[in-house]
């Protein structure tokens, strides 16, 4: 079964589009969720979240998800005050994240504009073998 480079692309870039759309609506539902929380618990504390976010961690490490050499208190600091910020209605710093991430991906895509990318056609090597004739020379795949 042969497909064009074209389709190919579309096949990708459509799957692509449906993660993305899957990973939206995850962050949507999981940021409802932990709007309930906070509510149903409004004496929810940093510590708890600390504790939380580490109890997380430590079982992501011993499922072999995470390296053995990962610092999880490194890591469980910096997700305690990003989950919390958020929960407190801080959304400055995200905001910042996104706008850092955005410009950097804007300058991806414009250098992304400037590579060429040349595809041989389907019988291309074909001729190339045909062309040589011959002439003592190997084409090497």
């Amino acid at each position: 079964m042969q497909i064009s480079l074209d389709q190919f692309l579309g096949a990708i870039m459509s799957r692509v589009d449906n993660l993305e759309a899957t990973i939206d609506d995850l962050r949507l539902r999981t940021n409802i969720a932990m709007r309930l929380v906070k509510s149903a618990v409004p004496q929810l504390t940093k510590d708890d979240v600390e504790r939380a976010v580490s109890e997380e961690l430590e079982v992501t490490k011993e499922a072999g998800m995470m390296e053995e050499n990962d610092r999880i208190e490194a890591i469980s600091e910096k997700l305690t005050d990003s989950i919390y910020g958020w929960l407190e209605g801080d959304v400055s710093e995200l905001r910042e994240k996104m706008d850092a991430y955005r410009k950097k991906l804007q300058e991806a895509m414009e250098a992304e504009k400037s590579k060429v990318i040349d595809v041989a056609p389907a019988g291309f090597v074909n001729q190339l073998g045909q062309e040589i004739g011959n002439k003592k020379g190997k084409i090497i795949f």
